[in-house]
């Protein structure tokens, strides 16, 4: 009985090696929304070049500057880089890897319930007209927008160095699309290239189809991307006190610290993770020990099948003097 391994860019990436921290110093890159980055001067630099307001302590602009705070130190940037945003509407940190990359082309729909809701971020008047919507000066010649569906990018594989997609993925159609978006990105990333992916974490209650639970996340966004963490996530939740006293939309949109929401009995912030897609060098050698890891399985699974019903196991493999090809 021959194995024939199928070596998937899922199989290769769970092969993989991820550290537990990248770097000795500063906030964890792949981690949970908490209040306590703020408390880090390059972290809070980042902040203030977006244009933001450090004394504003709210989960988006934590996603908007620990974006470009990871990819600074991934040293994912630069004159010669190309770079997507998926689900990018027009937000501030376009304007900023505008003027940190060669082109940044921005994806939305760029039309249906986020025009025209309180959520408003992706207004069709930005695919004409992106100064209208820039917070600071920025290189306009370094900015494309573009109409496109997250789950089907109009790109060539390997086209973009970085890609990224903050508090979108949740909206795509549920988890298993959510996957497909994630997959999409995998594929237009280069082979060493970033992916810098947020979304809503559930941390207490039921889940549902728009949020992520902690196995949910892992399995749809992370493993399903086929790409590689940078590091382990830093799973730490927020301070106690505010998941008893939770942003909730209806009635107090606007609090700061603007951390974790609630609905009922389900609480949930945001969480980042920063992703590498193989190069060819890692793809062989991680492909290799995925084969070998498949084939100590099989080889156990032989084992304990011989072990636990020998006749049957001899009628199934022995038959033909053959023996077992692993």
């Amino acid at each position: 009985m021959a194995i024939r391994p199928i070596l998937t860019p899922q199989a290769v990436a769970a092969a993989a090696p991820v550290p537990e921290r990248l770097f000795d110093s500063g906030p964890a890159l792949n981690r949970v929304c908490r209040p306590d980055v703020w408390d880090d001067p390059e972290w809070l630099g980042v902040l203030r070049t977006l244009g933001l307001r450090p004394e504003v302590v709210h989960r988006k602009a934590f996603e908007w500057a620990h974006c470009i705070y990871g990819l600074e130190r991934l040293d994912a940037l630069g004159p010669d880089r190309t770079v997507l945003g998926v689900g990018a509407g027009h937000e501030h940190i376009l304007y900023h890897l505008a003027n940190r990359s060669r082109l940044t082309v921005a994806t939305d729909l760029y039309a249906g319930r986020f025009v025209d809701t309180p959520a408003a971020e992706a207004d069709p008047d930005f695919l004409r007209e992106p100064e209208k919507y820039a917070p600071f000066p920025y290189r306009e010649e370094h900015l494309l927008a573009l109409p496109a569906d997250g789950l089907r990018l109009p790109f060539k594989a390997g086209s973009f160095d970085v890609v990224y997609s903050l508090s979108s993925i949740e909206h795509f159609g549920g988890h298993e699309m959510a996957s497909v978006a994630m997959q999409e990105m995998a594929r237009v990333l280069k082979p060493g290239g970033v992916a810098c992916v947020a979304t809503e974490l559930v941390l207490e209650g039921p889940a549902n189809e728009e949020f992520f639970a902690r196995d949910v996340f892992d399995r749809c966004v992370v493993a399903a991307s086929g790409l590689v963490p940078v590091e382990q996530l830093d799973d730490e939740p927020p301070p106690r006190e505010l998941f008893d006293d939770p942003v909730v939309i209806a009635e107090n949109i606007d609090r700061n610290p603007h951390i974790v929401m609630g609905d009922g009995d389900l609480r949930w912030t945001s969480v980042i993770v920063f992703l590498r897609k193989p190069t060819v060098v890692e793809t062989a050698m991680w492909g290799a020990a995925s084969v070998v890891q498949r084939g100590r399985r099989h080889i156990a699974e032989l084992a304990y099948e011989s072990r636990r019903n020998p006749p049957r196991f001899l009628r199934k493999f022995g038959g033909g003097g053959g023996g077992v090809s692993v």
